[in-house]
């Protein structure tokens, strides 16, 4: 019984191995074009829905102008951006896609910014960092 179902795995195996198959797609025209139009909106689309880490929020503008040095200091070459939502002061760095791709940076940086927070913000495409 065994020898039999080798026998036909290996037959099923050779001739799916040695078959020359083609496979030819029939694309109605409206789904060309609905993927033409999809394509340019995309690349019309300068941001996207992404992430950033929010290493500070407070009412004080001094601390927060203390903690933007500081986090300068550490991490030159990262991104950062402020902005004041009444009463408050945010500091958020770095452009991820995911919140996967910041977690690694996010646990250093947890270590000397312990409010750090994963939060959602329209990002340049042109800045994501890439991993």
């Amino acid at each position: 019984m065994k020898t039999l179902r080798y026998i036909i795995a290996l037959i099923v195996i050779t001739v799916a191995y040695n078959s020359d198959a083609q496979v030819n797609v029939v694309e109605d025209d409206q789904v060309s074009q609905m993927l033409r139009n999809y394509q340019s909106n995309e690349r019309a689309e300068s941001t996207i829905k992404g992430y950033r880490i929010q290493i500070i929020t407070t009412p004080d503008r001094r601390k927060m102008e203390s903690t933007k040095a500081k986090f300068r200091g550490m991490y030159p070459n990262v991104d950062l951006e402020w902005e004041h939502v009444s009463p408050y002061y945010q500091v958020r760095v770095g452009a991820y896609e995911t919140k996967m791709d910041l977690m690694d940076f996010m646990i250093d940086i947890k270590k000397d910014f312990r409010d750090a927070i994963p939060v959602v913000s329209d990002i340049e495409k042109n800045e994501l960092i890439a991993y």
